[in-house]
């Protein structure tokens, strides 16, 4: 049988173009039946980049040069944190998410017609003074920093840089001819065949390179991240060995409440092809305006890539497992949709709930928020306090202890979402079962943590009003290089309410952080969740920072390295605008 490799580009506005491969081996040229125009255009893959170094790393865990338990101390022996626990983190934790590193590093990651290397050299200097948001393996929750320090890893045990190991060791071995990163990318011919971005619709946008490229700056043409993919085909021993291969595709964990992340991959199961007794893997990712999704039947020998300017990688997973889809049935194995759960509802809630009424921090697709839960004999309701949207959600109690989302008139939402409340560790946590449907699209499910009951944090009346006072304020990323994807958006704005003393809520592009108020200056991140929820925790420090022409102003300090200034006023950018004078801090 011949393995299939696809190769997907969908540019702009989503319009799929689709380029099918059939190779005996990997490193066989493609035969593509679109122009080479269309399928040579060279985009990032974002976070897929994970499976990259994952894959270095693990080469030199068969050429006997790496142990994946060994703790990363090992490899970098200038890695250290504030936190002592730093030396129990091992290779395999960086793989797997449950490293307790805190998420991502702010610092010009993602750049406009620029490929600075800031990103890369100063990462353990950011690590120096962060704690840790958990005891390593305790719980995976997603970490973009454990592959930027699995890139340094390679880096360090094969005397190369991370790119040049990618060409050297990665690409050829699966006959990638377009396949490398920002570093080399921008100041090579292949320049010319980076895919167009646009904003608004037909806005020629700069090209957007991703430093970070351990963990989302690699760069490939749908063609040669499909050609990746089938190196992890079983029985192709082209990149790893079975074993390797093996572990990266097996669960972290038999906690099946956990997330359940391989090594690199964001799924080794997907239920769907589960029921019909079909192994897939998948790794998506997302920059600012460029999107990736690989998909691997390693049994039948499909590798499915779908990359897109614009959309989102979810978008980009929908179109890979339609297409996966497609190529099953031709071989006779009918792939069936999931359908939406139908819990039973019971009219009445057990008195057991009262005592969970309470305020709660709540993950959501916009980042957390903290909202107000409460009951009464056959409903729960559950209101924000965050975002000044006042409508109530309501929920009713169902026969297999959980709460289903349902409208005003008592029917359950298309978007079923079921909730469940369970003490662990001595806390009170969310679960959520939900299952989504993207119109004209498809469906997908998820299973996981998604909040925490918040305790009360009962700080002084002078610490609350220090940053009460934070809301009549506008605040302005200043800190990063020019050309940071940054400044497409650089506010930030911060919410206090009474209803929840003692807490702040910062507002950005990159979305919402919640953190608990220590003194008039500082704010700690402080959620347990375990689950991806619990990713990008950040610390806040108020400092007073003095400019250029002597005079200070209050910079909010994120512990990601992103700073924000106050300012009075902004500028308002007309067409009469001829200068701006900058004041640098």
């Amino acid at each position: 049988m011949d393995k299939k490799i696809l190769a997907v580009i969908a540019a702009l506005c989503m319009i799929p173009m689709i380029a099918p491969v059939s190779a005996q081996d990997a490193d066989t040229s493609v035969q593509t039946t679109v122009t080479s125009e269309q399928t040579d255009r060279i985009y990032c893959v974002g976070s897929v980049s994970k499976i990259y170094s994952t894959a270095a790393v693990m080469q030199l865990v068969d050429e006997g040069k790496v142990e994946l338990d060994a703790p990363i101390t090992e490899y970098i022996p200038d890695f250290k944190m504030a936190d002592e626990r730093y030396k129990d983190i091992t290779v395999r934790m960086l793989m797997n998410h449950s490293s307790g590193l805190p998420g991502s590093d702010g610092a010009n990651n993602d750049l406009y017609e620029d490929n600075d290397n800031y990103a890369h050299d100063h990462i353990l200097e950011s690590l120096a003074s962060r704690q840790l948001a958990a005891a390593p393996g305790e719980y995976a929750a997603y970490c973009n920093v454990g592959f930027v320090l699995l890139e340094i890893i390679a880096e360090n045990v094969s005397g190369m840089s991370f790119t040049e190991y990618i060409q050297k060791n990665i690409a050829p071995k699966v006959g990638a001819s377009h396949t490398g990163s920002a570093i080399c990318l921008m100041d090579s011919d292949m320049a010319a065949q980076q895919v167009p971005l646009y904003k608004f619709g037909s806005i020629a946008n700069d090209y957007e390179y991703q430093m970070a490229i351990g963990s989302g700056g690699v760069y490939a043409t749908a063609p040669d991240l499909a050609n990746f993919g089938s190196a992890f085909f079983t029985g192709n021993e082209s990149l790893l060995s079975e074993e390797r291969k093996s572990e990266m595709s097996t669960r972290w964990t038999d906690d099946e409440d956990l997330d359940g992340y391989g090594l690199g991959w964001d799924f080794v199961e997907d239920l769907k092809y589960q029921n019909e007794g079909i192994k897939v893997v998948g790794k998506g990712g997302d920059v600012t305006d460029m999107h990736a999704q690989l998909l691997v039947a390693p049994d039948e020998e499909i590798s499915v890539a779908v990359l897109s300017a614009n959309g989102l990688s979810s978008y980009n997973q929908l179109m890979a497992e339609a297409l996966m889809d497609v190529v099953l049935e031709e071989r006779g194995k009918e792939i069936s949709d999931l359908t939406a759960p139908e819990p039973q509802i019971v009219d009445t809630i057990p008195d057991k709930y009262m005592s969970y009424s309470g305020l709660y921090f709540i993950g959501s697709a916009v980042g957390p928020q903290i909202y107000s839960i409460t009951f009464d004999d056959a409903m729960m309701y559950k209101l924000s306090l965050t975002t000044g949207n006042s409508e109530v959600i309501k929920y009713r109690y169902t026969s297999d202890d959980g709460f289903v989302k349902v409208t005003d008139s008592g029917k359950m939402t298309t978007d079923r979402e079921t909730v469940y409340f369970e003490e662990r560790n001595g806390k009170v946590y969310i679960m959520a079962d939900q299952f989504t449907v993207a119109s004209g699209l498809g469906s997908s499910t998820s299973h996981m943590y998604v909040g925490e009951a918040l305790d009360e944090n009962p700080v002084p009346d002078s610490v609350q009003q220090s940053f009460d006072k934070l809301g009549q304020s506008k605040f302005v990323m200043y800190n990063q290089k020019y050309s940071s994807t940054d400044y497409n958006d650089p506010f930030i704005r911060t919410v206090t309410n009474e209803a929840y003393h003692g807490y702040l809520m910062g507002v950005s592009r990159r979305g919402t952080k919640v953190s608990k108020m220590v003194d008039e200056t500082h704010t700690e991140s402080f959620t347990t969740i375990p689950s991806t929820i619990n990713r990008d925790l950040l610390d806040m420090t108020l400092n007073e920072k003095t400019l250029s022409d002597g005079s200070s102003v209050l910079s909010f300090d994120m512990s990601d390295g992103s700073s924000y200034r106050s300012v009075d006023t902004l500028p308002e950018l007309t067409g009469n605008v001829k200068e701006i004078v900058l004041t640098t801090c």
